[in-house]
């Protein structure tokens, strides 16, 4: 006797509310950038996305929740970018200076994800979940640093004075120094001068002529004329 077996169907398949959830972090991660965490609500991310609030509420259940989430997004986006890009250096010098590079500018431009980071940094002060959630993105960035300064090291290729895990916190200090000065415009920063900065500060750090730092990594890059 043949018997038909009935499959299970669903309205809304997994993958499809795997990409609903990543649109709304996403513009979530938006509203951020642009009216800090206190204006990510229900509504602005309802009105960004053309969904719900109801359907929002159902995904993420409170505010608090959509948040978090956005701050993963944002963090396994960006560590996610990294190690695609980590591939492309032929050794660790020019790894660090894809790095640097990186840091400044990826995928998003500058203002949307230091905009959003900045404003995320802030309520870390006075939100302990989120400052949980911040110092685990921090950690996971802080680690492809100390990973690349000591194979640059392991190799010969660069010279400091202070051992990888003290250089990778000096170099954190200064992205985000210099990160909140370009953001705000203050002494005339750009995007490109923090660049530059960064990488006369690491060359510095590392024992190695700057333009060996940069020129070599430049030769090396795909001619995009």
């Amino acid at each position: 006797m043949e018997t038909n077996i009935r499959k299970r169907t669903h309205a809304v398949t997994e993958e499809a509310i795997a990409e609903r959830r990543e649109a709304i972090v996403a513009h979530a991660a938006g509203i951020i950038g642009q009216a800090g965490v206190d204006g990510c609500s229900f509504g602005a991310v309802s009105d960004a996305t053309g969904f719900s609030i109801g359907m929002i509420q159902h995904y993420f259940r409170t505010r608090e929740r959509l948040v978090l989430a956005t701050v993963e997004f944002r963090t396994n986006a960006s560590v996610q970018e990294w190690q695609g890009l980590y591939s492309e250096g032929t050794n660790a010098v020019e790894r660090l200076h894809d790095l640097l590079t990186f840091a400044v500018e990826g995928e998003a431009t500058f203002e949307e994800a230091w905009g959003f980071w900045v404003e995320v940094y802030s309520a870390a002060h006075k939100d302990e979940n989120i400052r949980r959630h911040v110092a685990n993105a921090l950690l996971a960035w802080r680690g492809i640093f100390v990973q690349t300064l000591k194979e640059a090291i392991s190799e010969d290729l660069i010279h400091p004075f202070h051992d990888a895990d003290a250089l990778a916190t000096l170099l954190l200090a200064v992205i985000d120094g210099l990160a909140i000065q370009t953001l705000n415009g203050i002494y005339d920063h750009s995007p490109q001068k923090m660049i530059r900065t960064l990488q006369l500060f690491a060359a510095h750090e590392f024992g190695i002529d700057v333009a060996d730092f940069v020129d070599r990594r430049q030769s090396s890059l795909p001619s995009t004329r």
